[in-house]
């Protein structure tokens, strides 16, 4: 099988693996859709050593698939099942981990693509307790995005409280903002998008048809003061990880709001305005990821919500083109982009 490596200094390589064969509590999947996500950019940058330190390891960790082989003692999921699987590993024992939520993981966390072989191949292996299973009416195109990107956003839309009707700013609308942009018009707010790239900005009107803010262009502050009459928007998604959208995002937020940062970012600490928060009353969440949890919440919420989660995904390659993925992929004009085989 062919897999993807980095190679450090922003260069990948296409390797030929073994096919890996499953051991006890394993399965094998084979791959059909996997997505490149930002922090595989933060690998692809990295240097030349710690790509060598990695001995090989194949990258990514948004995958989807069918199940090819089964180890012993594996009584779910069975060959052939549609599955995604959860891209975050721990022990399995902790309370963590037996709540769904490895990577809280008390032993310490790890991942597919970072700790162990990833996603960027013709077959992955993994415990079986990681395969989600996923419903014949929900794509590969969004599983894949579940298993990340929209996953993390759909759970940190669940930490502000539903107001229908009341308006929503994303900051940042690469696939993880876009996507929530996009669950939340969808669970009933107005939709702000907010973001500086030319690129972004065009496929959220295009995709989303909420309202699109050009912070290079226009103040966000000003226009979000505009569009509420001064009120300001009862729930706040921070996804840039930018410093200055950090602060911005408590002074958009109107009293008894939530705000909730997802956005890593340069910056080791989120600056905002003590006074904002005092003053307003507002709740200041953080958000790592996703439970299992609410992955089964969110595929109950995309069967009963028509939700255009694939519009975001702009870039298929074959897994032969990685080199020429990532490179088009760090270059920002992109949406997702996946790698896919033929189903």
């Amino acid at each position: 099988m062919q897999g993807v490596v980095y190679l450090g200094e922003s260069r990948v390589e296409i390797r030929d693996f073994s096919q890996p064969e499953p051991g006890p509590g394993q399965v094998v999947i084979q791959s059909t859709i996997a997505g490149l996500c930002g922090s595989d950019l933060h690998k692809y940058h990295s240097s030349r050593e710690w790509a060598q330190s990695r001995n090989g390891m194949i990258s990514g960790h948004e995958p989807t698939g069918v199940v090819a082989a089964v180890g012993p003692g594996v009584e779910h999921p069975q060959v052939g099942d549609r599955v995604c699987v959860y891209h975050r590993l721990g022990c399995g024992h902790c309370m963590d981990c037996r709540s769904g939520n490895a990577a809280f993981c008390d032993e310490g966390s790890g991942a597919f693509g970072r700790t162990q072989d990833g996603s960027h191949a013709d077959f992955m292996l993994t415990d079986a307790r990681y395969c989600l299973p996923l419903p014949d009416d929900i794509s590969f195109e969004v599983a894949t995005q579940l298993a990340c990107t929209a996953g993390t956003s759909f759970a940190a839309l669940r930490k502000i409280p539903a107001h229908v009707g009341d308006a929503l700013v994303v900051f940042g609308l690469g696939p993880v903002g876009l996507s929530g942009l996009l669950l939340g018009m969808s669970m009933g707010y107005r939709g702000i998008g907010i973001d500086t790239h030319p690129y972004r900005i065009e496929l959220a009107r295009k995709v989303g048809g909420g309202l699109v803010i050009d912070a290079s262009r226009d103040d966000p502050l000003a226009a979000i003061a505009d569009i509420t009459g001064g009120q300001g928007v009862g729930g706040v998604l921070e996804c840039s990880g930018s410093a200055v959208a950090r602060r911005q995002a408590t002074q958009v937020a109107h009293r008894a709001a939530t705000v909730v940062y997802v956005g890593g970012g340069p910056e080791p600490d989120i600056a905002f305005s003590s006074g904002d928060i005092i003053a307003k009353d507002l709740t200041i969440r953080g958000n790592s990821v996703f439970t299992i949890a609410s992955y089964y919440a969110a595929i109950d919420f995309l069967r009963s919500h028509s939700v255009p989660l694939e519009g975001i995904i702009t870039h298929r390659f074959k897994i032969a083109e990685a080199v020429e993925a990532f490179a088009l992929f760090d270059s920002g004009e992109t949406g997702k982009v996946v790698f896919a085989w033929d189903e």
